[in-house]
């Protein structure tokens, strides 16, 4: 992370020396340790007769596979704050709709659970009609490297932000490296030759803030949830790896002959007589390295431990979790789990809130006054629940603690609680429509209709 002055200049030699600051190699390296590319596999041995397997254990997988499961397996939900917003809930719906939000949700909730952050750019667009689309998507840390700069204040506002790539062009292998700055009004494209950086194009924008969107993952200090249990895993790939060498020693053991001094003829004709003969005090016996397979089961299992303990993720294999549970027996077996998927809420939340706010700048130019505030985002864990915590959650709206939107936001199977709430309105005018076409006319209406129908 990098601090700035708000109003300092942008200029080549800043974007040069910040392009020379910025270290990818850690992200290479997560990225490399989640795609199942461990250290184990780099192992070689002076000695290339011996056995040298290279067994990958993938805990960082599972750890983030599992956490980003249990966090946005069930998408996020959005709800107005107030009634006469729905117009603007129906207008951001359509917004997150068109850019499948859903989707680019889960894709950053992997980024933060592997990087520690993840990063969305939002853009905009002309439609077939004509009409303006506001676009964001999530960009690859691997492909696109993305440098932050913030303000010196307690608030660390985002002044800058610059992403850059290398391009080759396909001709004639030329590499150049591509660069956009992000400020809070502009979008300046800079390209790199022997000159420097020089500036290639430069627009406005109107997101009236840096349109690149951070997601942290459980803090600001941008750390993935494997990033410490890397070594732990590295071990446990040792050990493994080390047990399958030993196995193959094991197959091809050598054989002792002791008081006995066989030729090549003789050990020939053992092998095809599948026998031995002995003589006196000789001896025959396979020469065998002594394992403690004890210990170091013991060990491994240690590892995993300390690999679920340290990650705050539960070893679903475990024999606890089998049978029928309760879903509050289950939540205190997941107490180090959901602490982890809290604060991954809370620092999620921020990154949707600013997503919104930034949307909401733009609908504003175009002639509304919406209140970025009123549109809250809900999150459920992807964890069973029992239907009585749901049904008690309905039986409260009739006592004033809760309201109807607040239940529909926690109601597993309702994705969309602003649409299932116009189904609602929609289902009850119906019926009260139709009720009111069956209802019997009395007398005196009766005869005004006839008279009305005589006079047509």
């Amino acid at each position: 992370m990098f601090r700035l002055d708000e109003d300092r200049e942008v200029t080549p030699e800043l974007i040069q020396k910040l392009i020379e600051k910025h270290d990818t190699k850690r992200e290479l390296k997560l990225r490399q340790y989640y795609d199942g590319e461990h250290d184990i596999l780099k192992r070689k041995f002076e000695d290339e007769t011996k056995p040298n397997n290279k067994i990958v254990t993938n805990f960082c997988q599972y750890i983030t596979n599992l956490s980003v499961g249990y966090f946005t397996g069930k998408p996020v939900s959005y709800s107005a704050s107030q009634k006469q917003e729905a117009a603007y809930m129906e207008k951001m719906q359509e917004i997150f709709d068109l850019n499948d939000e859903q989707q680019v949700n889960a894709s950053l909730a992997q980024s933060t659970s592997i990087y520690g952050k993840g990063v969305e750019i939002l853009y905009t667009t002309t439609g077939l009609n004509n009409e303006l689309e506001i676009r964001f998507c999530e960009l690859d840390l691997i492909e696109q490297n993305i440098i932050l700069a913030y303000d010196r204040s307690v608030e660390k506002k985002l002044v800058l932000a610059i992403r850059y790539f290398k391009n080759k062009d396909i001709l004639d292998d030329k590499e150049t490296i591509q660069t956009f700055v992000y400020t809070s009004n502009t979008i300046s494209h800079y390209i790199d030759t022997d000159e420097g950086y020089q500036l290639k194009s430069e627009e406005d924008h109107y997101f009236q803030e840096v349109p690149i969107n951070v997601y942290w993952n459980k803090e600001e200090d941008g750390k993935g949830d494997f990033e410490d249990i890397i070594t732990l895993n590295d071990a446990y790939n040792l050990l493994q790896s080390d047990d399958i060498n030993e196995s193959n020693y094991s197959n091809d053991a050598y054989l002792v002959f002791k008081g006995l001094s066989p030729d090549a003829e003789d050990i020939q004709a053992m092998k095809e007589r599948r026998a031995i003969e002995v003589d006196g005090e000789g001896e025959v016996k396979w020469l065998i390295k002594d394992i403690n397979d004890t210990w170091k089961e013991n060990l491994k299992s240690r590892l995993v431990s300390d690999i679920h303990r340290i990650s705050g993720t539960p070893d679903l294999s475990d024999d606890s979790f089998g049978g029928n549970q309760t879903g509050e027996s289950m939540k205190y077996k997941l107490k180090a789990f959901e602490d982890n998927r809290a604060m991954k809420e809370r620092w999620f939340k921020q990154g949707l809130q600013r997503r919104i706010r930034l949307i909401t700048n733009i609908l504003n130019i175009q002639g509304h006054m919406y209140d970025w505030r009123s549109i809250v985002p809900a999150f459920s864990a992807n964890l069973p629940k029992a239907d009585l915590s749901v049904d008690e959650m309905i039986k409260l709206t009739a006592t004033g603690i809760l309201s109807k939107d607040t239940v529909r936001s926690k109601v597993s199977i309702i994705e969309d609680p602003a649409d299932e709430a116009e189904k609602i309105e929609k289902q009850d005018a119906d019926y009260i429509r139709l009720n009111v076409d069956n209802q019997p006319m009395n007398p005196s209406e009766s005869k005004e209709v006839q008279s009305d129908a005589r006079a047509i």
